[in-house]
Formats: structure tokens, C-alpha cells, sequence
């Protein structure tokens, strides 16, 4: 299972070493905002890779943002199957539903228990909405590494965030996540961003 994680993030590294950008697109009449917090619509697909103390693993992912409601698409072998998750509400204390590739269903504390043991490892899934746009979740954070160059480095709620961001469309938007917090480990590539509706 290293072995295979160890592969992907090699393999995530060199792609986006090679691309340097992901595609972005703009539905018409789309007004991106200066900040993107403010941006309420939004889909990204890409590759992931999560490790925690025990284990990890690798797949792909297709996240579409609707205000306060993401609606996730994992497909693995990440170590979990393939799961959909389905998160609203704030970012402190959102809702999720995770439906898996087996049927099963679970809802609030039953949801994220069963994400967690999945993923080997605790997430901050709300706040994930915020960071993958390359800003801050609301609440006290600090840029370790100021976000105004190609890469950045966000500390908040004991996450270490380490962006690299392409502007090539025009608009500055992550195409590597690393994310740290004791054992945990998440990487994103990005291949394609859509933003709006």
C-alpha cells in the first residue's frame, strides 16, 4: 500500500511538474470575485493521495461546488473504495452524508466516523472548501509563506497547507495541495478547474 501511495505522489509530482497548470474554464457570464470565499459555484477534478498513521492510498476525485453544499466523488484504490460524499453548512460544523460504492449510507457523527476509519486519518472536511481554493476557512489562521508568488503556506486549525498555484487563465487558483497534521497526509493535483455555474 506504500509502495503504491509512495508511486502516485511520485506520479502527481511529475505531472505537475511537466503541465504546470491545470486547465480552467469559465462558464460564460461568470464574474469571478477578488476573493474567492465569495465565489459560490465551482467544480475541480484531479488526483489524490491520503496516508495516515496506518495506512494510505490514491485515487481520483471530482468536487462540484454549490454555496454551502460540495458534493465529492472519490474513486479509488484511495484505501476507502469509492465513497460520494455529500457535505452542507458551515464550515465549523457541516452536515455530511457519505454514500459508498457498496450502498451503505451513513449520516452525521456515523458519516464521519466511517470517513475517518476509512481514510485512515481525521479530516477537516468543511473547512476543505475553502482551502482547495487556496484561501483560508473563516476563523484565526496564519500564511507561514505570504500567498501573493507561486506557492504559499497556510497554518490553520493544526493543519499545514503548502500551495502551489497557476494563474495562467487568468485567475490564481491551486494545482498542488500538500497538507499536513501529525501523521496525516493529503495531496491534490488539480487537472481541470470550472468555475461557475
Amino acid at each position: 500500500m506504500r509502495r503504491r501511495f509512495s508511486l502516485f505522489l511520485l506520479t502527481c509530482t511529475l505531472a505537475a511538474a511537466l503541465s504546470g497548470c491545470a486547465s480552467v474554464s469559465t462558464r460564460p457570464g461568470t464574474a469571478i470575485p477578488t476573493d474567492l470565499t465569495e465565489l459560490a459555484h465551482w467544480e475541480a477534478r484531479g488526483r489524490l493521495g491520503v496516508s495516515g498513521a496506518e495506512r494510505g492510498g490514491s485515487g481520483s476525485f471530482a468536487w462540484a461546488q454549490n454555496k454551502d453544499r460540495a458534493d465529492v466523488q472519490i474513486r479509488g484504490p484511495v484505501g476507502i473504495g469509492g465513497v460520494h460524499l455529500q457535505m452542507s453548512g458551515s464550515a465549523s460544523q457541516p452536515e455530511l452524508r457519505l454514500e459508498t460504492s457498496d450502498g451503505q449510507v451513513f449520516h452525521s457523527g456515523t458519516a464521519w466516523a466511517e470517513l475517518e476509519a476509512r481514510l485512515g486519518a481525521s479530516l477537516p472536511a468543511g473547512r476543505l472548501r475553502y482551502w482547495m481554493l487556496g484561501v483560508p476557512a473563516p476563523g484565526a489562521h496564519e500564511w507561514i509563506t505570504p500567498p501573493d508568488g507561486e506557492t504559499a503556506t497556510l497554518e490553520q486549525d493544526g493543519w499545514r497547507i503548502e500551495y502551489r498555484y497557476s494563474d495562467a487563465s487568468g485567475t490564481r487558483l491551486p494545482i498542488r495541495i500538500r497538507a499536513a497534521s501529525g501523521a496525516a497526509r493529503v495531496r491534490i493535483v488539480v487537472d481541470r478547474w470550472q468555475l461557475g455555474r
